[in-house]
C-alpha cells in the first residue's frame, strides 16, 4: 500500500501516528530528501527512512512527540559514530528529519438543530472541526446540507445519542429544558473536552438542583460551560453561535 493511501485510511480509522519525513540530507545517508515513515502509538512503524540506529532514535523521538503537546519536531541527525546529533551509524552524512503528529480532528457535536443550531453550523463550516448535529426531528435534519453528518435520536433525545470520546466539543442547545435536561444527563456520563449548555442562570440553577437530587455529582456539573459562549453581549442566533464558537476554539487552543 502507498504511505499516503495508509495515511488516508489511518486517519478514516482515527488512529493517532507520526508522520516522519527526511527534508534535507547531504553527503552518505541511507536514504535521501523526501524518504517518509511513519510511527504508530506502541512503536509499529510503516516504510522506513533508512534503517539501523537512526531509524530507532527517530522511532524514540516520534513516540516522546506522540506523548506531548506538540504538534511537530525539527531535528538533525549525523550519521557518524560521536560528535553532536551523532547516530553511532558511520556513513558520514547528516540529515534533517521533519515529524509531524497526526490526530484525529476534534469533533463539535451540537444537539439541537434551530436556529443557533443552524448558525454555529455554518460558522463553524470554516473551522477543523468534523461537526455532527443531533436532533430528534427528521425534518429538521433535512435542512441541513446532505454532506454534514446528522444524527436522528430517539423522541426527545431520550436514546441514540452518539457516543462522545475526549476529542469532542458538545453544544447543547435543543428546543426545551426538559430536553437539554435529557441530553446533558447522557452527556455527563462521557469524557468529551467540553461541555456546553444554553439557557440563562436561572434555567440552570434549577436544573443541576434536579440533576444533583438525582445522584449526578456536583464534580460533573462544574465540567459544564453555562450560560454557554463567551460574553459579547450576544442577542440574535448569529451572535450567540458566534459566541460559542469563540469559547470553543479559545479553550481547543490552550491544549
Amino acid at each position: 500500500m502507498s504511505i499516503y493511501l495508509e495515511i488516508v485510511e489511518s486517519l478514516k480509522l482515527g488512529k493517532v501516528f507520526v508522520v516522519a519525513t527526511i527534508v534535507k540530507a547531504s553527503g552518505s545517508t541511507p536514504r535521501k530528501r523526501g524518504a517518509k515513515m511513519l510511527v504508530f502509538t506502541g512503536g509499529r512503524i510503516s516504510g522506513t527512512i533508512g534503517g539501523g540506529d537512526f531509524e530507532k532514535l527517530v522511532i524514540t523521538d516520534s513516540l516522546k512527540l506522540i506523548d506531548s503537546n506538540t504538534q511537530n519536531l525539527l531535528k538533525k541527525y549525523s550519521f557518524n559514530q560521536t560528535g553532536e546529533h551523532a547516530t553511532g551509524m558511520c556513513c558520514g552524512g547528516n540529515v534533517e528529519v521533519f515529524m509531524e503528529l497526526i490526530v484525529k480532528p476534534k469533533r463539535l457535536v451540537i444537539f439541537g438543530g434551530g436556529h443557533i443550531g443552524k448558525e454555529l453550523v455554518r460558522i463553524a463550516d470554516g473551522s477543523d472541526f468534523d461537526i455532527t448535529v443531533v436532533d430528534d426531528r427528521q425534518d429538521t435534519l433535512e435542512t441541513f446540507d446532505d454532506t454534514l453528518d446528522t444524527k436522528l435520536s430517539a423522541v426527545d433525545y431520550s436514546g441514540d445519542l452518539p457516543k462522545l470520546e475526549k476529542n469532542c466539543f458538545a453544544v447543547i442547545i435543543s428546543r426545551s429544558h426538559q430536553t437539554d435536561c435529557t441530553i446533558l444527563q447522557s452527556v455527563l456520563k462521557s469524557d468529551c473536552q467540553y461541555i456546553g449548555l444554553i439557557g440563562s442562570k436561572a434555567k440552570t440553577s434549577k436544573m443541576f438542583s434536579y440533576l444533583r437530587e438525582n445522584g449526578i455529582a456536583q464534580k460533573l456539573l462544574d465540567r459544564v460551560h453555562t450560560p454557554i459562549g463567551l460574553d459579547i453581549k450576544a442577542e440574535s442566533p448569529f451572535e450567540i453561535a458566534v459566541s460559542i464558537l469563540a469559547e470553543i476554539i479559545s479553550l481547543k487552543n490552550e491544549n
